[in-house]
């Protein structure tokens, strides 16, 4: 009796379409709030991107001169940096001899430049692009000068992540850090030029390439501590 039953209830079709909607509903609803979540990230992410990638263009476009608008390049007739300041405050002699850092930066939210307490030509080309930032993220550029390669770092961060977010992806913020190239042709053949020149020269002296580095990286550190 008890078998029959059993065959009965397997034949019995009733109910069949309650119980697949019992099992497929939640397994469709939890896969729409997951791409739902990773729509949200990847928005917020191209956000934080596109904000820290336009700072750091821009200020790489602008690079020539600190008295140029950000967004056009238009500076004031007149208007220049010194006649030596890819020798000094670029840091291209640094950057020869190996005393070249990135720590000459600027964040955002600091129009001032208290915190970072760079008053330098580098720091100042650096502050306004940061400011731009501030609106889309919270974040910081640096700059550094490698020889031939004169670079921008942006690094990015938006805090305020929405709660689904934050479950989803385990953290609080979301980051990104492009850079972008400072491109002078002009400029890039003069440089080409006195790293040849520096070159020839350090092979021909007698007591080698190394300790001419030396000598040369001790008289700027000097220099930059008086």
């Amino acid at each position: 009796m008890a078998r029959l039953r059993l065959a009965r209830l397997r034949l019995d079709s009733a109910g069949s379409a309650s119980l697949e909607a019992a099992m497929v509903f939640p397994v469709i609803l939890l896969s729409t709030f997951l791409i739902l979540f990773f729509a949200l990230y990847v928005g917020q992410k191209a956000i934080v991107y596109y904000g820290a990638s336009v700072a750091g263009e821009r200020a790489a476009f602008n690079w020539s001169n600190s008295a140029k608008e950000l967004r056009t390049g238009a500076y004031p007739e007149g208007s220049h940096d010194g006649l030596y300041w890819r020798m000094l405050d670029d840091g291209l002699l640094g950057g020869l001899f190996g005393t070249a850092t990135s720590e000459n930066g600027a964040e955002s939210g600091d129009p001032a430049g208290e915190s970072s307490g760079d008053d330098s030509l580098t720091g100042r080309k650096l502050r306004t692009p940061a400011e731009s930032m501030a609106s889309s993220a919270e974040g910081s550029l640096n700059y550094e000068n490698k020889y031939l390669v004169r670079r921008i770092r942006t690094e990015a961060v938006l805090p305020a992540v929405p709660e689904p977010l934050r479950a989803f992806r385990g953290t609080n913020a979301i980051s990104a850090s492009p850079s972008a190239i400072v491109v002078e042709p002009a400029e890039f053949i003069r440089s080409f030029d006195l790293v040849r020149y520096y070159a020839e020269k350090m092979k021909s002296r007698g007591d080698g390439e190394t300790s001419f580095r030396s000598k040369a990286k001790s008289v700027l550190l000097r220099r930059k501590t008086e």
